[in-house]
């Protein structure tokens, strides 16, 4: 239960987060805002009113809201409209953009506390990670943590070129060369063929790690956020290219049991080392959270923000307004299809 409270609990958290975005662009905007919502209603009370700005607390925990005050007798001959609505296009076009950019904020903070925490790769070496039992490294001799220097005499410096070597030779004797405790040692093995699931020679490689200091971790913080972004964007077109078939869009259940995995693997690394527990697995979650949160937002539809993007875009080359009876229509047809899309999504994860 305490899982899923959290898990819950950071979600909701996101998506605060988000509307929190849009909230500080269109308050230093000068666009007035008539309630922050945290949760969505039923109202439960009013936290307290600054600025103008009812500060709300709401009975669903499961985000927030921004709701821009209401002008009576608006522009365009429409009887009621919001601040937003009639603000100019490329105000409209900052305020879209914020909530986005405040979940990729969210991915670089999370990875620059790990690298602060772990340290920043070395990228120049490899570490072995894990080692099979039984597998070809192990009977060979190579222990987690040996550097690879070498293999079958050729230097390598990452773990691509250590991968392309060894299944360039399937079933063929190769060497490598490890550095361990200051000593230089050779192995030789066999890579298995066909490769079993732990591998050729099954072993887990990376790059070592290193102490950071605090503006070398938040340099990787950024480097390894859009890493992640442009994987993110790309995702559809790789799948495509590997015809795979059996990736999925997950709903709320298969991300909590996703979520319950990266967790065990942090309370099992606690337990190895208890005296340097992190939970680097839940964080890392939850970056891969926030930004295909951010980045499905970015999405040129209806209803997101890159959708009101594209009419703010499509109103400032122009250099006029689309009604807003137009806007509203448009906006109503992609909330439905991305409301239904998402019951779709989520049914398919219970129904057998």
């Amino acid at each position: 239960m305490t899982s899923l409270l959290t898990f819950i609990a950071a979600l909701a958290m996101m998506i605060l987060l988000h509307e929190f975005g849009h909230f500080v662009a269109a308050r230093l905007l000068g666009i007035p805002i008539e309630e922050f919502g945290i949760g969505f209603p039923p109202r439960l009370l009013t936290l307290f009113t600054a600025g103008g700005t009812r500060y709300t607390l709401n009975a669903i925990p499961l985000g927030g809201f921004v709701r821009p005050k209401v002008l009576k007798g608006g522009a365009e001959g429409e009887d009621v409209v919001d601040a937003l609505t009639v603000a100019p296009p490329y105000k409209q076009l900052l305020v879209a953009v914020a909530g986005p950019l405040m979940n990729i904020l969210i991915g670089v903070v999370l990875y620059v506390l790990i690298f602060a925490h772990q340290g920043i790769p070395q990228m120049d070496k490899i570490v072995i990670v894990e080692v099979a039992p039984h597998g070809p490294a192990a009977q060979a001799g190579i222990r987690p943590g040996d550097l690879v220097i070498a293999a079958n005499g050729q230097a390598v410096t990452n773990p691509t070129d250590l991968h392309n070597v060894i299944y360039r030779h399937l079933g063929e004797p190769i060497t490598l060369t490890v550095e361990r405790q200051g000593e230089q040692l050779t192995f030789t093995l066999i890579p298995r063929n066909p490769p079993p699931p732990d591998g050729a020679i099954g072993i887990a490689m990376s790059h070592p790690l290193r102490p950071a200091t605090l503006p070398k971790a938040a340099f990787w913080g950024v480097r390894a956020t859009f890493d992640d972004i442009r994987r993110i964007a790309l995702l559809p077109v790789t799948l495509l290219r590997q015809h795979e078939t059996n990736a999925r869009l997950l709903g709320y259940k298969g991300m909590y049991q996703v979520y319950r995995q990266f967790r065990a693997a942090d309370i099992q690394a606690a337990r190895q080392q208890p005296q340097d527990a992190f939970p680097v697995n839940t964080l890392v979650f939850f970056i891969m959270v926030t930004l295909s949160l951010g980045v499905f937002n970015l999405l040129p539809l209806p209803a997101l923000d890159g959708g009101r993007m594209v009419i703010s875009l499509a109103e400032m080359l122009a250099r006029r307004r689309i009604p807003v009876k137009v806007v509203n229509a448009i906006n109503f047809v992609g909330f439905v299809a991305l409301l239904a899309l998402l019951v779709l999504i989520n049914l398919r994860e219970w129904l057998p």
